[in-house]
């Protein structure tokens, strides 16, 4: 179907560029141009008239979604070359009567076309314009077949071999009754498109900002040609004025389109406008500006209230007051319900591809806000799971160490005073062998003693919950191989999750320093600021350290992003490492009486 198409539309556009060339030719070469100007200038003007037909009805065909407009421009440029074709059929009796009667056909065409803008369709009115000068034009058609007997010696013509009632000036008339007829309709159809754009909006202006100016170039060509039809009047110069009118009248409603599109091109920037968030207030704005309709109005659906509200919040008006004349109703809608009712100037509803942009633009950005949205909400429910994962680890570790503290450490405790005083008695009965393996043995309960004591630390710093942060970091600067200058700018007690990762976080830092960045000293810094903690791990290593998956530095940053904190990282080759923690922490007004966040 569409190569059959394209193939029919090829050769309607070659025989019309034919016919328009070959008319003008054959003229120049017998001479016989009949009342028409003659010249090569205005051979050239006719045929330039045809092109630009043609040119604009390949580009509607492609551009607007209806045919009919690329067909009606066609139609009227092959009927332009009738009135060159005409001279030459002249002497040709059954030929000339029938092309003499469509000589000027082309302007129903042409009216046809002015009425369509821009939407290639009729309204009732347009329709009864065109059934009256199609009535006019059929009336003078079979006038001319019928009556037109013009004498040789007045257009050169042999006899109508048609003629039923021969009548010498019937070709005069029948061309006034015409001429009458059709500067009505120009007129009627005139005055009708300037009402429409002094009544109309703005929006409606701009989309028919060209044809107004064709159709009044149009009308005046239309009175010059009735006059100089009518009284023989030569208007020099003016007579290029018709044709210039007649040619402008295609771009004019191409241009049309174009703007149509341009506004549709300008839509789709919408959502990049709106492609943080759809902002209600400044979606509206952006496409009232867009669409040059400051009266747009934008209703949005609110699912609680199961109404639609304007940007604003505000309800709706009633629908007395959104049907008003003038104006235009676009439901947008998507598969989970209604999503916004826009309200614009009933002008835009003659692009329906415009209003599909826009539907199009506003669905975009309201499944994107949407699925921005469902992300956030997504990260914020793996931010709290990862949370209350290291809280509830914090709370398994404390329990452990306090389960090692009151459970196994305390037997071996009591079992090291038994053996003291096992010990005592072997001595004062001079059983020194005895006493020397007792010895041996409390020897060996400290050392497993002081090894489970590291491995509670290890798995629940007690200092943290017997002491505070700072202190708990000194003795980590206490316990560490290297020189560490430790500084906590504040009293502020935390949350235990959050000072149990400061602590650990400081403690593997010291411990790279020590064991892979050969630092010769380290420095720890503290501070409050606002609504964060801020730890700054300095050393004077070999530098060049990165977070690597699986590495310890990866590690402190997983540990800090569990809390929704950050980690940054500033190392360079031969000039030390700087670690800088920030982790959110309430504001001090929320616990002042130093009480802990548990």
């Amino acid at each position: 179907m569409n190569v059959a198409r394209s193939w029919l539309r090829a050769l309607a556009v070659t025989v019309t560029i034919a016919s328009n060339v070959l008319a003008q030719v054959a003229s120049a070469v017998t001479g016989n141009y009949g009342p028409r100007p003659q010249g090569l200038g205005w051979a050239i003007v006719f045929v330039a008239v045809a092109l630009v037909y043609v040119v604009c009805a390949i580009i509607a065909w492609k551009a607007v979604r209806s045919p009919v407009p690329g067909w009606l421009m066609i139609g009227a440029a092959l009927l332009w070359s009738a009135g060159a074709w005409y001279p030459l059929a002249r002497g040709i009796g059954w030929l000339w009567p029938p092309v003499a009667g469509v000589t000027d056909l082309w302007a129903i065409f042409v009216g046809a076309l002015v009425l369509c803008y821009p939407t290639g369709r009729f309204s009732r009115t347009d329709r009864i314009l065109l059934l009256a000068g199609s009535g006019a034009i059929l009336v003078r058609f079979i006038g001319t077949l019928l009556f037109s007997s013009p004498s040789g010696s007045d257009c050169g013509c042999v006899q109508n071999v048609y003629a039923l009632l021969p009548n010498d000036d019937a070709d005069f008339w029948l061309g006034v009754a015409w001429r009458a007829v059709g500067l009505t309709l120009m007129i009627t159809i005139a005055v009708r498109l300037a009402v429409r754009w002094f009544t109309s909006s703005l929006p409606a202006r701009r989309v028919s900002f060209v044809m107004p100016l064709a159709i009044v170039l149009w009308c005046y060509g239309t009175v010059q040609d009735s006059l100089s039809f009518t009284l023989g009047w030569d208007g020099g110069w003016l007579q290029f004025i018709p044709p210039f009118a007649i040619a402008l009248i295609p771009p004019a409603f191409v241009g049309g389109v174009f703007y149509a599109r341009g506004l549709r091109s300008r839509v789709a920037d919408l959502v990049i406008v709106a492609r943080d968030k759809v902002d209600r207030a400044l979606w509206e704005s952006s496409l009232a500006r867009t669409l040059h309709d400051p009266s747009l109005r934008v209703y949005w659906w609110d699912e609680q209230q199961r109404a639609f509200l304007t940007s604003d919040g505000e309800h709706v008006p009633d629908d007395g007051d959104r049907d008003r004349r003038g104006r235009s109703t676009l439901a947008i809608d998507s598969d989970q319900g209604p999503i916004a009712l826009i309200e614009h100037d009933i002008a835009l509803s003659q692009d329906d591809r415009l209003l599909d942009a826009v539907s199009s633009a506003l669905l975009l950005s309201v499944d994107n806000d949407r699925l921005r949205g469902r992300l956030e909400r997504t990260i914020q429910e793996l931010r709290e799971s990862r949370l209350r994962i290291v809280e509830e680890g914090y709370l398994a570790r404390r329990r452990l160490e306090r389960d090692l503290h009151d459970g196994s450490q305390q037997q071996l405790v009591s079992l090291a005073i038994s053996l003291r005083i096992a010990t005592a008695k072997a001595e004062a009965a001079g059983n020194t062998e005895l006493a020397g393996d007792l010895e041996r043995a409390s020897a060996q309960l400290a050392d497993a003693l002081k090894e489970l004591r590291e491995l509670a630390r290890g798995i629940h710093p007690t200092v943290l919950t017997d002491g505070d942060l700072g202190s708990a970091l000194e003795e980590l600067g206490q316990r560490s191989h290297l020189p560490v200058e430790v500084r906590v700018d504040t009293t502020d007690r935390f949350a235990n999750v959050i000072e149990e990762t400061i602590y650990y976080s400081v403690s593997e830092c010291l411990a790279n320093a020590a064991k892979h960045a050969g630092a010769r000293n380290c420095a720890v810094l503290v501070t409050r600021r606002d609504e964060y903690v801020s730890v700054v791990v300095k050393d004077d290593g070999a530098g060049g350290a990165r977070f690597e998956p699986g590495g310890g530095l990866e590690g402190i940053r997983d540990r800090v992003e569990a809390v929704n904190g950050r980690a940054e990282l500033r190392s360079v080759k031969g000039l030390g490492t700087i670690l800088e923690l920030t982790i959110p922490v309430p504001s001090p007004a929320a616990h002042d009486d130093g009480t802990r966040v548990e």
